[in-house]
């Protein structure tokens, strides 16, 4: 392990010995949820009536044996084309067009109007000359190079030319995200394949599907006549008043693709300068790791899937507003809580740029009411509907009194994923904790070395220098002799907190007990509910927590007052030392200046980071070595969706809750 790093100021100095990762557990894959049909007449603010309903399954993500039979429409792939097809990719003629090749690894190509291009890999690309759109964002000589990424796990964005001779210029780029093939299979043959007379190439010309090299089910990002009027009814207006728009769909509608394309298209509207982006999927957000809901500020196109671009406070592209952590990929557990979290950032939306809404998935039963309590709060002047969608739900937008316009698109055909939704929020998360932030926020640049390699932070939990607060569980919270086991090795968020509203802030109203079950009066006499730091209790180790309440519950802090900073790995717990080694892609500057606030450290059911632990062995196999040795906690080997092989945890012992 690398010498760690010692930023006094910030943590505490980097001594002692550190503790192996502790066992992580496999998270449970959601299975999906039949259509619970909604009254046209559902009231507003209905999440907060059945908060405390016991779950029922309905945010789980397969059908059922017994619903399966009832939407075999919906899991046919019939249409999709499979590798060594000739499904046309590329319109340009192989002997006819003009295409310049130099040593570099540069196509410089002329087009006619209605011709495209496509290219599986990573790429810049430029209008030379005449006019091109790409994901929905026109290219202009003015407008520069712009960088896209194009893997295999999604659609392939399309070139197109606007006029007659126009000019695209496709350069190679530095490698950048495709450090994390030696770190990862989930990583691998995503991109362009070597070229072994061409090396400096990072991308690959495909005319058709058949020309894949590595014969990969490669599809055309397709923007169909339909969708183009919505974008053209919904991008035109926005030079000239306030839009708000929310794409209303289920899981794998294409809602994360065509929230992209609105960016893109109102981006490229000259009287629009930025979009914020209300990001509301926990379970797929657009700009951050799993488990959290962000407000970002977006002024750069997005020409690429959500784990290739990651927002942060210094970005200029994409720039991090505010955050606030769900600590879970559903908000099945904690509808309040998370009304809450969508209710401050919408304060944060009074900017007269345009604010396009990413809803959850999950668009029946619990998802609906959320859905009809959110509605109302943000005020919108734009919803697309991505079928398919419950009709009720539909009739009750459309006879809703803010009296938004309501645009409806046909379902798109689906098509099959080389990477199951687990594995697509495991490589958010891995490029998220390998991403870095350069010094002038113009670009993401990503490392390759191992979690292992990284140097943590060192946190003092206990101690006249302590540097946290406390940490918090949401939900139900484990034993306290359990506590360090449970966080060894698992992912936590690190949140600010308010010190003028501290006790507001954590919610210590909450905790009050009933009357009949107070022994003897509460020591605080400001009030009948505890204060924040009778809140607080030790671990065997030292480790503070903020303690349950009489129903063995922890609640979340109050977003108002707090913010999601960034996650963190806790690599390791120093007992001796009575201090956390956490890893982090939080800048140095920024790490450094949360020694002057009150820092709560947040766990809950965020994924286990499985592939944080086994980062080492890929490393070393991708080297020619043997992968290390033999890990108790995982067995090999299954595959990465259809592709490849991975290591699986196995289930470790749980702790019990209080």
């Amino acid at each position: 392990m690398a010498p760690k790093r010692k930023v006094q100021e910030a943590f505490g100095p980097p001594n002692g010995q550190l503790s192996a990762f502790a066992a992580a557990r496999l998270a449970k894959q959601n299975i999906a949820a039949p259509p619970k049909p909604q009254p046209a007449n559902t009231p507003p603010l209905v999440a907060t009536a059945i908060a405390n309903e016991t779950y029922n399954g309905h945010a789980q993500d397969l059908p059922t044996p017994d619903e399966e039979s009832r939407v075999p429409q919906q899991l046919a792939f019939a249409d999709t084309p499979k590798p060594g097809s000739s499904v046309v990719l590329s319109t340009i003629d192989r002997q006819t067009s003009k295409v310049d090749k130099s040593k570099d690894g540069v196509l410089n190509l002329t087009l006619r109007n209605g011709q495209q291009i496509t290219c599986v890999g990573e790429y810049e690309v430029q209008a030379v000359q005449g006019l091109a759109t790409i994901y929905g964002a026109v290219l202009r000589p003015q407008s520069g190079a712009q960088k896209v990424h194009a893997p295999s796990t999604h659609a392939l964005p399309a070139i197109i030319a606007k006029r007659d001779d126009t000019v695209i210029r496709i350069a190679s780029v530095k490698p950048s995200i495709r450090k994390l093939e030696r770190l990862s299979p989930l990583f691998r043959n995503i991109w362009s394949a070597d070229d072994g007379n061409w090396n400096t190439r990072t991308f690959r010309l495909l005319h058709t599907a058949a020309d894949d090299e590595l014969q990969r089910s490669v599809v055309p990002l397709e923007i169909d006549k339909p969708t183009q009027t919505v974008l053209t009814r919904l991008t035109v207006p926005a030079a000239t008043q306030r839009s708000r728009i929310m794409a209303i769909g289920a899981k794998s509608s294409g809602k994360s693709t065509f929230n992209r394309i609105v960016c893109n298209a109102l981006l490229s509207q000259p009287s629009v300068k930025k979009v914020l982006y209300l990001d509301l999927d926990p379970g797929q957000p657009e700009f951050g790791p799993p488990g959290q809901v962000s407000l970002v500020e977006v002024t750069a196109s997005i020409l690429g899937p959500a784990f290739t671009h990651v927002a942060s406070l210094s970005s200029r592209s994409y720039r991090l507003i505010r955050s606030h952590t769900i600590a879970a990929t559903s908000f099945k557990d904690d509808p309040g809580h998370y009304i809450a979290c969508a209710q401050d950032l919408v304060k944060h939306t009074m900017s007269p740029a345009p604010l396009v809404i990413n809803s959850s998935g999950w668009v029946s039963g619990l998802g609906a009411n959320v859905l009809a309590d959110l509605v109302p709060m943000i005020g919108l002047s734009d919803a697309v509907i991505l079928e398919p969608v419950e009709e009720p739900f539909v009739e009750w937008l459309r006879s809703h009194p803010s009296r938004f316009n309501l645009h409806r698109l046909s379902r798109q055909a689906p098509r099959p994923s080389p990477r199951t939704p687990a594995e697509m929020r495991a490589m958010q998360t891995m490029a998220y904790f390998h991403s870095r932030s350069t010094e002038a926020g113009t670009d993401l640049r990503y490392t390759g070395k191992s979690i292992s390699a990284l140097r943590p932070w060192v946190v003092n939990y206990d101690g006249s220098d302590a540097s946290m607060l406390a940490i918090l569980s949401h939900g139900q919270s484990p034993q306290p002799e359990f506590l360090a086991e449970v966080l060894d090795g698992s992912l936590v968020a690190i949140m600010t907190v308010d010190d003028q509203y501290l006790d507001k802030a954590l919610g210590t109203e909450s905790y009050a007990e009933p009357d009949d079950q107070v022994a003897a009066p509460m020591p605080n006499t400001a009030g009948d509910h505890p204060s924040a730091q009778q809140l607080i209790r030790r671990a065997r180790e030292g480790l503070p927590y903020i303690k349950a309440d009489y129903h063995g519950l922890s609640h979340p802090l109050q977003p108002r007052h707090s913010s999601c900073i960034a996650l963190a790995l806790i690599r390791a717990i120093d007992v001796q030392n009575k201090q956390l080694h956490l890893v982090t892609p939080l800048p140095e500057t920024q790490a450094a200046e949360l020694a002057h606030k009150s820092i709560v450290l947040v766990r809950g059911s965020f994924d286990a980071p499985e592939w944080a632990l086994l980062e080492d062995l890929y490393s070393r196999e991708e080297e020619g070595g043997r992968g290390g040795v033999e890990r108790p906690w995982v067995s090999r080997k299954e595959l990465v969706g259809i592709e490849g092989a991975v290591w699986r945890l196995r289930h470790p012992p749980m702790a019990g809750g209080k």
